[in-house]
């Protein structure tokens, strides 16, 4: 190894060391919570003083791993070898299927933070390691990067992908969830299979298949959607050796064979192609065993059917409809400036913004021309034929050209641009590589937003060739000084804009001082000062300013997410959480809601109804129904016999009818009664034997229900139109409508004799509010709701009729605590809703709903506190939360 090459290794290493504090310097602050004021800080932050977790996986994943250190497996028992979760899922709890490799990787750095630097606990290792991890992504990325472009380049992609919106707003501290692994592994995978292609050496071709292989192994082990990337590598291969046989690109003339077949046979692509799918083969056997390669292509298929509101299971509706993640993304965020923005506001955004965008579709475009140019050109097979000595490279820079693309100008033309690369085979291997990427990822996207950061690779790397070009480009062939600040004005552009979002004074600032600068090297500086320079000053800031705006979008989205961060749980939940744990029986389960079954899991100890990961169809349907009906009997009995005898009543209807529509509504029917009631209505009524209607009244009437506990919560206000959505599913027609609660950030102060306003809706341009009158004599109290123009504050008028597409039919009035008024609105025309108005102390919050949520369980439950019913108990209350404990006792079927 000589000198030069010394030194390219050394720049290398010391730039990945810069690119990694960087990263992990900008996820720091998540960990402040700085957006949250000093005085409300303490109710995000556990005894400890550790801030909570901001998602709920991420305490899942912390109570596998507290199981694992405490008794080296993750479950809560073992049965017949396999590890069961008897937290989730009442009454059976779960078996565990699951990628482990967060538990492991944390198991290990607990044991060697312990070791080494002192006394943690498992959740403060876990709050750090998605930070850890995820930076390290930063590794994989400058080395992909730097083997197809400079290091400007280079360093581009690297951050691109590092900062990646949906990326890092999953992988800061605070955030313990599979996220992390997202990059680290398929780059490495991705990487080494090209590598094993591009390999001349019959031991490096291996060894770089062996480590791709591992690289994928180790991400199976991780999450479950390592799938995706063995398939995007498996139709990258297919349509690579198609592209090579088409296009005649190979080692030697097919004239020298008898057929195309036979020189076809003896290519290296071929050979390295069958060499990767037997290491393959072999080493996700190793990982996953014999079945689950087997099984991989059956999965392949499967992601196509992730999300689909039409895809029901059994008959109930697809859950996964109300996941977040698993919402189909818009293509770009709100405004004009979100074009320059780095956020998770739509597929554009999450990628890095219109920049990143345009370099990627600019390189993928010239990898298809140039593609398809080849096929007028003849096979070149390798050139053996020495260059005149004075042409001759020496070896460290022949070493580093081979490790990116050669840049080929002399073949530009339309004045400048077309093809980029000189090397044909390249060309095919790395323009396959990137078409099928980007397709196969946009593909994905349109499954759900969740797989944005599978699309952000690609262009991230598109981008880092870009800048390759762009600055061999400009370093070359820009010699118009005009068109060069041109260049660096547009540039500047694309840097200020994102820092207006941090601070407008900033974006200002920054646009003046890079023009000033680029104008300063051009115009100022006299060309001696630049001679002597391999490239000229004012160039080289052109290269930079470049490079900063296709970052610092990215840099600024990183910058914000991090200083925004809000846990996902306070001190109110955690300690109602808590409340149960110590004064509840073991076999109590707490029902709510899917979203923080998790949380409920390990703050209470408790066997929960459903969670993040096991919620369903069914379950989802049972929870919104009892919540949305105004029929309390039937709550209970939902909840005395999902929580006690889980399934079996549905699925033995289910059996008997051929029915699930039908076998919900006998069991909607009978529920709210005694047992022998419901016994004798299947019979008449349903026509089932005796047998079969003792046979069903066992599951929904058992003798000995289990201790139930319904969590309701201020965010159930805000979820509450997809808990109704399933509540009224129509199995018939397959489909429901969703109801809602529309409810202030704030509360308004109205004294007597006067007028308040709060909004309740903003949605394109119109804002309707909650108008509060107040006379001065009692019971004066009054309230309507009102549509006007957000920016002018006028009211709508659509063929001189007042609009108001949140017309209410009915108010309440409760003022220090007592009801007021109940009473139906006069002349209410096309009114469909319901306003609650609560005051206290002048103080007022209105609360707009739905009609048919007036009288839902939850509305009496969590709103009206559960006054005038005596089947559900409140035994415990904490800002936002309230606890409420089923009296079996009290209802019509009894205990």
């Amino acid at each position: 190894m000589n000198k030069e090459t010394r030194k390219t290794i050394v720049k290398s290493v010391l730039i990945i060391l810069i690119l990694l504090a960087v990263v992990f310097a900008l996820k720091m602050p998540a960990a402040d919570l700085n957006i949250i004021s000093d005085q409300a800080k303490g109710e995000y932050v556990d005894s400890s003083g550790l801030p909570y977790f901001s998602e709920m996986d991420s305490y899942y994943n912390l109570r596998l791993t507290e199981n694992y250190i405490d008794h080296g497996f993750v479950g809560d028992v073992q049965i017949n070898g396999s590890d069961w979760d008897m937290h989730r899922y009442a009454p059976t709890g779960d078996e565990i299927h699951y990628e482990l490799g967060i538990v492991y990787v944390t198991s290990f750095l607990h044991d060697f933070a312990n070791q080494y630097f002192g006394d943690y606990s498992v959740k403060e290792i876990a709050f750090w390691v998605g930070a850890i991890i995820s930076t390290l992504a930063v590794i994989p990325a400058y080395l992909f990067s730097r083997r197809i472009t400079n290091e400007y380049g280079a360093i581009v992609a690297t951050l691109i992908i590092a900062l990646a919106p949906n990326y890092f707003a999953h992988t800061f501290p605070g955030f313990f969830d599979t996220d992390m692994f997202y990059y680290i592994f398929p780059l490495f995978f991705i990487f080494f299979f090209i590598e094993s292609i591009r390999a001349k050496n019959i031991i490096c071709k291996v060894l770089c298949a062996i480590l791709s292989i591992i690289s994928i192994g180790l991400f199976s082990q991780s999450w479950a959607g390592y799938i995706f990337y063995i398939g995007l590598m498996g139709i990258f291969s297919v349509v690579y050796l198609i592209a090579c046989y088409y296009f005649n690109v190979g080692k030697d003339n097919k004239e020298e064979y008898s057929n195309k077949l036979l020189w076809f046979i003896n290519q290296n692509a071929l050979k390295s192609i069958v060499l990767l799918g037997v290491v393959g083969f072999v080493g996700l056997a190793i990982f996953r065993g014999l079945d689950g390669v087997i099984s991989i292509f059956g999965s392949l298929l499967g992601l196509l059917s992730l999300q689909s509101a039409s895809s029901v299971i059994g008959g109930f509706p697809n859950v996964l409809v109300s996941v977040a993640e698993m919402q189909i993304p818009a293509m770009l965020g709100s405004g004009m400036n979100s074009l320059f923005l780095a956020n998770s506001n739509g597929v554009v955004n999450g990628i890095g913004g219109i920049g990143v965008l345009f370099a990627g579709l600019a390189v993928l475009y010239l990898f298809v021309k140039n593609i398809f140019g080849l096929r007028k050109e003849s096979v070149i097979p390798d050139n053996t034929n020495k260059p005149h000595k004075s042409e001759r490279l020496s070896a460290s820079k022949k070493l580093d050209n081979s490790r990116k693309f050669k840049i080929n100008f002399n073949k530009f033309n339309m004045e400048s641009m077309p093809d980029i690369l000189s090397d044909n085979k390249l060309t095919i291997l790395y323009g396959c590589l990137f078409i099928i990427w980007v397709l196969v990822t946009v593909l994905a996207v349109t499954r759900g937003s969740r797989f944005i950061t599978t699309i952000v690779l690609p262009f991230a790397l598109l981008t880092g060739i870009f800048v390759g070009v762009a600055s061999e480009y400009i370093r070359t062939k820009i010699t118009n000084d005009k068109i060069l600040l041109a260049i660096i004005a547009i540039a500047a552009i694309f840097v200020a804009v994102p820092l207006t979002t941090i601070s407008t004074i900033y974006g200002i600032l920054t646009f003046i001082v890079i023009v000033g600068v680029g104008a300063a090297s051009i115009y100022i500086l006299k060309p001696k000062a630049t001679s002597g320079k391999k490239i000229p000053i004012k160039k080289t800031i052109a290269i930079i300013t470049i490079a900063l705006a296709l970052i610092v979008p990215c840099v600024c989205g990183a910058f914000l997410t991090s200083n925004t961060v809000i846990p996902g749980t306070n001190d109110a939940m955690w300690n109602s959480m808590a409340w149960v744990n110590e004064t509840q029986s073991n076999d109590t389960v707490l029902t709510s809601w899917w979203d923080f079954g998790y949380l409920f899991e390990i703050a209470a100890d408790k066997q929960v109804t459903f969670d993040g990961g096991s919620q369903s169809g069914d379950r989802a349907f049972w929870l919104g129904q009892a919540m949305t009906t105004d029929n309390l009997e039937l709550s209970a009995g939902i909840f005395r016999m999902l929580d006690t005898t889980g399934n079996k009543a549905v699925e033995s209807l289910v059996n008997i009818t051929n029915d699930t529509g039908k076998s919900t509504d006998i069991l909607i029917d009978i529920l709210p009664m005694k047992s022998d009631d419901a016994q004798k209505t299947l019979q008449s009524k349903y026509h089932l034997t005796g047998a079969q209607a003792k046979d069903i009244v066992q599951y929904t009437h058992p003798k000995n229900p289990r201790p139930v506990i319904f969590v309701a919560s201020s965010d159930m206000l805000q979820k509450a139109g997809w808990w109704s959505y399933f509540g009224a599913w129509d199995f018939k027609n397959q489909s429901s409508e969703n109801y809602n609660y529309y409810v202030p950030t704030d509360q308004v102060k109205v004294n007597p004799g006067s007028t308040g306003k709060l909004s309740l809706l903003d949605d394109q341009g119109m804002t309707v509010n909650a108008v509060i009158q107040r006379g001065s004599g009692n019971n004066s109290t009054t309230a309507y709701t009102e549509a006007v123009y957000s920016d002018t504050g006028k009211q709508i008028f659509v063929n001189d009729t007042p609009y108001n597409p949140l017309n209410i039919s009915r108010l309440v009035v409760i003022e220090d605590g007592y009801v007021m008024k109940n009473e139906s609105v006069a002349n209410a025309k096309d009114a469909n809703y319901t306003l609650l108005l609560m005051g206290e102390k002048n103080y007022y919050t209105p609360i707009l709903m739905n009609k048919e949520l007036e009288n839902s369980m939850f509305t009496r439950l969590y709103l009206y506190g559960g006054a005038g019913q005596n089947i559900f108990e409140n035994v415990h209350m904490e800002n936002g939360v309230m606890l409420f404990k089923v009296n079996f006792n009290n209802t019509a079927a009894g205990a």
